[in-house]
């Protein structure tokens, strides 16, 4: 699962403003974010897969991911929507050219997975919204994403109406964008803490944390929940902040931050 807010912004000081948090069960490892071998995608890892839900390149590409499989805990070794946006980062597809091949790629596999896909190009200024709503149904769905305040969310896709976490984000997140300006590195930590983690929000943040039966019954009660944290910042400049938190198996927090420009 996971829930992300982002403003897609034309003519403003920051091209893309991003808050992400990424929800699974404890049984799930990821790892944080990192560069790839030849040092062109920056992202975090889920190491059942090898997939992400969040990656940027060098090169301007952005994707981000959410889905119900990590609910459900359908999480199988090197297959799964998690695979899409490692796939987008790693080719050289316009966002509505990769959309289309994944649509054809659901019709030819038919694999039983939902999600929301944000495909983006910074130096295009091109963005995407490819949803697949349902796990047992091959449609998809494609949308040009409009410049703007958006929310995605795993059951909801983009800008629900009726999620009150979607509405809760919204709201809030819209208050921040709006008196942002020219962001520096040392305040993105502070950006991601308002409420997207318990920081400063208190009832107000969308972090989530729950103890439930995990739908493995032979894995028992299991935490589900928030495990990382990702603010985003491209600025029109091409200079790019990202701040992460993570949680590492042992349930320790460690935080990465990374400056880079777009090439």
């Amino acid at each position: 699962m996971g829930i992300v807010a982002f403003e897609w912004a034309e003519g403003k000081t920051n091209q893309l403003t991003l808050l992400m948090n990424r929800d699974n069960w404890e049984n799930r490892v990821i790892s944080g974010a990192s560069w790839s071998r030849n040092g062109q995608i920056l992202s975090g890892r889920c190491k059942a897969n090898n997939g992400t839900w969040f990656g940027i390149t060098k090169g301007g590409r952005v994707a981000f991911l959410v889905n119900t499989s990590l609910l459900l805990d359908r999480v199988k070794s090197y297959s799964g929507s998690e695979l899409y946006p490692v796939r987008f980062l790693e080719g050289n597809m316009s966002p509505e050219q990769f959309a289309n091949e994944v649509k054809v790629h659901e019709k030819e596999t038919n694999e039983r997975h939902a999600y929301s896909l944000i495909v983006a190009d910074m130096t295009s200024s091109s963005m995407v919204h490819i949803l697949k709503p349902s796990d047992t149904k091959s449609d998809v769905v494609i949308e040009t994403v409009p410049f703007g305040v958006h929310t995605l969310s795993s059951y909801e896709g983009l800008d629900s109406t009726d999620s009150a976490r979607d509405l809760l984000l919204r709201r809030l997140f819209t208050q921040m964008v709006g008196n942002l300006g020219n962001v520096q590195q040392r305040q993105m930590e502070e950006i991601a803490g308002r409420f997207m983690y318990d920081a400063q929000a208190g009832r107000d943040a969308v972090f989530y944390h729950s103890r439930d039966e995990h739908p493995n019954g032979k894995l028992g009660t299991q935490r589900f929940g928030t495990t990382s944290t990702t603010a985003l910042v491209v600025k029109r400049t091409r200079e790019v902040l990202l701040f992460e938190k993570y949680m590492e198996q042992n349930g320790a927090w460690n935080k990465n931050n990374f400056t880079f420009n777009i090439q």
